[in-house]
């Protein structure tokens, strides 16, 4: 008997529950996890991370039938647009009830909603093509049907989203409209579109838009910007707003004149539905898929949270997540737009620490900031975003050098620089009397040596040094790369001749000649030197860390360029009565090479002791490097194949020519391989299936 009464107490519980249905529940355990960034040379990762949110509250019995937006004002009111009803709703989040219904009246299929500082409530109606006005008392005032000015021209009407500045302009996403956001007055005059998103081009079409005629680019599929997927505006009347397919600038915070603010792009995805800002600038953003991704007020990542799920009720996971709102004491409140409930989530205490220390940073109290950044921290010692917000706090309390670790793990470049600065100003000036000293006493030196030294023992001493030096085998001809670079004329002359020792000993300049091996040992030297500049400049200038490199492509692609070249251009110059051989045109390149292999070192080394500040410089020593072996480059096509500069440039011209025809072949012949051998493998498949 006591076995059966827990199965009949149970069984009496369930029945009471299908009778009496609970009209919210709250969830007291996460249902998805939380991620943060990490960023490594370029490379993201989003770790798992504390929970940020936590679901609380599900309602239920609201009758929602594909809810589409909602907002929730100052007062903790709630509209939701409910389309499948053809209505909008007035939910009290404090009172957990329904105080009011806007229905009928010319409202059709409300898709968006925005309620001003004064409770005038703007409604998107896409059924009805037409912006309508309520007031605090849910009564119609006016509706803002089809502007009717010229330069509206045939642009659709069909409002999906809205929102409202501080004077009352309206800022309207419609219906494949991808001339931008719409922009009316509170009049309902016309005044332009706000922003509009960059058309992005893929490589083919670039490629199309070059090489197509105009009535071929007339039978295309014209290639248009991406629509806008809502927009909104906050207390300061600044315009935030999300699009689809797009990444870095799926979600943007304008300027008065529609430019995105993120200068660098946000860490985004292609499926942002809504955005809404809280009172302390935190941006909070729906992704269709069910996720929930939250920024800065300057477009920092700070975390994401959420899941997809379908056939499964699960309280805080969506199969469809139209739209986001915040309330006042900082809960997300969320829509599912297949389901149609409402879900709530309550920040957690690490949420709460992470916008502590950010409102700390943002009011100035720079010192309170560090002790809640490094609390962050504590809780989680990978954090980006806590090792940038140290690093910020220590910046602005003159601790520089502290705050240069935390911001190369922060992959904080711009502050690293800035860091940087001051500690090596505090060096520079260290050391400064050192640096004059040392640079008095070499002067004087010379001096000394001038004076003391008139029969030029010393000269003579230098001059047999470097002689003996030259006369070492192999490296001799590696150093006429030099020589080369200072007279590039005279000593490809000389190669065109036959490579003969074109110095004395008496002269003073040595042996040296150009050589195959010495042409070989020169590439190895370059095809080195390219890959310490590519892997070992310094944090400021090393975007990309080694690991993260596809070192095999770059080592494949130095010598298959090179080797192009040589081939592309031996081949054309045979053509054009060139007098170089496959020899001279192989040694070509190499001893031209001197000029960018200085150019790369010196980049490297200064790179550790230069800041953003000098970057300029950086930038002239490699385009100066590239200009003069290019020129070398060029002299030695000249003389070598007793070319007129009219016919080395065509020559040069033509060889690139080649070279891109022969990369595009090797691509094509890929491709095909590889579906060939698709092909092959599926065949196989089959016949393993069916036959065997």
């Amino acid at each position: 008997m006591r076995r059966l009464k827990f199965p009949v107490c149970m069984a009496l519980i369930a029945l009471l529950l299908a009778a009496f249905p609970l009209r919210n529940a709250s969830a007291q355990a996460t249902t998805s996890y939380t991620y943060t960034l990490e960023k490594k040379s370029g490379s993201f990762s989003f770790p798992r991370t504390q929970d940020a949110y936590l679901p609380d509250k599900t309602v239920t019995d609201l009758g929602l039938s594909k809810p589409a937006d909602i907002f929730v004002d100052n007062e903790d009111m709630m509209y939701i647009c409910d389309p499948g009803n053809s209505r909008i709703l007035k939910y009290d989040i404090s009172k957990d009830e329904i105080t009011g219904e806007i229905k009928g009246g010319g409202l059709k299929t409300p898709m968006g909603v925005f309620v001003t500082a004064d409770g005038t409530i703007y409604v998107a109606d896409n059924g009805a093509k037409a912006v309508h006005k309520y007031n605090r008392s849910l009564e119609l005032i006016e509706s803002f049907e089809r502007p009717d000015a010229p330069s509206f021209a045939d642009t659709n009407f069909a409002p999906l989203k809205v929102a409202v500045d501080n004077a009352g302009n309206m800022y309207i996403v419609s219906e494949g409209v991808y001339n931008g956001i719409i922009q009316l007055a509170r009049t309902g005059e016309f005044l332009g579109y706000f922003a509009v998103n960059k058309t992005m081009l893929s490589f083919s079409q670039m490629l199309q838009k070059i090489l197509f005629t105009r009535e071929q680019l007339s039978n295309m599929t014209a290639t248009v910007p991406t629509t806008f997927s809502n927009v909104f505006v906050d207390p300061e009347g600044i315009v935030y707003s999300t699009s689809m397919n797009t990444e870095e600038t799926s979600l943007q915070k304008h300027n008065t004149s529609g430019g995105n603010m993120f200068k660098d792009g946000i860490i985004g995805w292609n499926d942002m539905m809504d955005v809404t800002v809280d009172k302390n600038g935190i941006i909070y953003v729906a992704c269709q898929r069910g996720y929930f991704e939250i920024y800065s007020k300057n477009g920092e990542f700070i975390f994401e949270f959420g899941s997809t799920v379908t056939n499964t009720d699960i309280a805080g996971l969506f199969a469809s997540l139209p739209s986001v709102a915040v309330d006042s004491k900082g809960y997300i409140w969320a829509v599912d737009g297949d389901k149609g409930y409402l879900q709530s989530f309550k920040p957690t205490d690490y949420a709460n620490m992470i916008y502590s220390a950010m409102g700390l940073y943002e009011e100035g109290r720079y010192e309170e900031s560090l002790d809640a950044w490094t609390e962050v921290l504590r809780l989680n010692q990978m954090s980006m975003l806590a090792h940038n917000g140290v690093g910020k706090a220590l910046f602005h309390a003159q601790r520089y050098e502290e705050s240069l670790e935390h911001f190369e793990v922060a992959e904080n470049r711009n502050f690293f620089s800035e860091a940087f600065w001051e500690v090596r100003n505090v060096t520079v000036q260290k050391i400064l009397p050192y640096i004059f000293f040392a640079i008095i006493a070499l002067i004087i030196i010379s001096i000394v040596v001038k004076k003391v030294d008139k029969r030029g023992r010393v000269g003579a001493f230098k001059t047999a040094a470097a002689n003996r030096l030259l006369d070492i085998p192999v490296l001799g001809d590696v150093l006429y790369m030099f020589r080369v670079a200072r007279h590039p004329n005279d000593r490809y002359y000389d190669i065109r001749v036959g490579n003969v020792q074109y110095h004395t000993r008496t002269r003073g300049e040595g042996h040296g000649r150009a050589t195959v091996i010495g042409a070989t040992v020169i590439y190895l030297i370059a095809f080195v030197t390219y890959m310490i500049y590519k892997t070992q400049k310094g944090f400021i200038y090393q975007y990309i860390a080694v690991e993260d490199m596809d070192i095999g492509g770059t080592i494949a692609g130095f010598f298959v360029l090179i080797g192009l070249f040589i081939v592309c251009n031996w081949l054309v110059t045979s053509i054009n009565d060139g007098d170089g051989s496959l020899k001279t045109v192989y040694m070509l390149p190499a001893y031209a090479a001197a000029p960018v292999i200085i150019g790369m070192i010196a980049i490297v080394i200064l790179s550790y002791g230069m800041t953003y500040n000098e970057s300029f410089i950086l930038t002239l020593i490699l385009i100066v490097s590239i200009i003069w072996s290019v020129v070398c480059l060029f002299c030695g096509l000249m003389n070598v194949h007793d070319y007129t500069f009219g016919e080395t440039v065509k020559s040069f011209i033509m060889t690139f020519f080649f070279m891109l025809v022969a990369v595009v072949i090797a691509l094509i012949v890929t491709i095909m391989f590889e579906q060939l051998l698709n092909f092959i493998v599926s065949v196989g498949r089959e016949m393993v299936l069916n036959v065997i």
